[in-house]
């Protein structure tokens, strides 16, 4: 109880620097909240274009439509194959574009008979796509392979953008409390002699101080929770009207686990800053 009023104390005499400390610890950690949600929904929206990917494999007029069928549908790669003659697919397309139906009147059919499959495991399209190649009969074959490797390269930019900066915001964090801690320490230079002399112990002069960064941190981790919890709610509420094939991530555990992990952080980063502080600082005084 001590330390813990003494922590309160020294927080409130010294509330410029506890208000800055906190403000930047409060940012830094929204920043990297914002960081994580949104690499977890690029991960859900990467698995879920993996999942619904498909493979159009694109038939000459020469080509035995019905044997390369039962060929494709037999490989142990493919979970659904479906084929769709020129005329179906003429009529699949009038029926999404009905002005097209003069013009589609005055020409021959110009569609190509098409085999669509998809994948056990997308991660096999690559291979499956050079074999489909390979078949005769077959004139082209899209995957969809680069738009996936297009998003996958923003991934990880943004990953590796986002480990640096959270580095940088965690740095910047953990020196604010060292900064914070010092000048609590420089504040009660005269107690702190006062207490040695008369035999007070380290661990009884260093345990105030210890838990002021605690406190420090866990200001900032509710406040950050205030802030970020509401706010990503608020963001997919507004986005899902307008983005519905983005599947935003709204499962309770998986956020709880990312709010509480947020939290330890903050305590972690409060505590290890002010040990830190009384490590380097507090030798001074004693």
């Amino acid at each position: 109880m001590y330390a813990l009023q003494q922590a309160m104390r020294a927080i409130r005499r010294n509330w410029v620097a506890s208000v800055s400390t906190i403000t930047t610890m409060t940012l830094s950690l929204t920043i990297l909240a914002g960081f994580s949600l949104l690499s977890l929904n690029l991960n859900r929206l990467l698995n879920e274009l993996q999942t619904e990917l498909e493979l159009a494999v694109y038939l000459t007029p020469e080509a035995n439509a019905s044997r390369l069928y039962s060929e494709i549908d037999s490989w142990p790669e493919v979970a659904r194959a479906d084929l769709i003659s020129a005329d179906a697919a003429m009529s699949s397309l009038l029926t999404d574009l009905p002005y097209l139906q003069q013009a589609a009147a005055l020409v021959s059919n110009p569609l190509p008979t098409t085999i669509e499959l998809r994948l056990l495991d997308p991660a096999q399209t690559l291979l499956v796509s050079q074999r489909l190649r390979q078949l005769p009969g077959v004139e082209e074959v899209q995957d969809g392979s680069d738009e996936v490797e297009t998003f996958l390269a923003i991934n990880d930019a943004l990953r590796v953008a986002g480990s640096i900066l959270i580095v940088i915001l965690l740095s910047s964090a953990l020196f604010a409390i060292v900064n914070s801690i010092r000048a609590a320490i420089t504040a009660r230079r005269e107690e702190i002699e006062v207490m040695r002399l008369v035999g007070a112990t380290r661990g009884f002069i260093r345990a105030p101080f210890l838990v002021e960064g605690f406190l420090l941190g866990l200001f900032s981790a509710v406040i950050t929770l205030a802030l970020v919890v509401p706010g990503y709610q608020f963001i997919v509420l507004r986005l899902s009207t307008s983005l519905r094939f983005v599947p935003f991530v709204r499962d309770p555990a998986l956020l709880g686990q990312i709010t509480l992990l947020l939290a330890a952080l903050a305590l972690l980063v409060g505590l290890i800053g002010s040990a830190i502080s009384v490590a380097q600082h507090l030798r001074e005084e004693l």
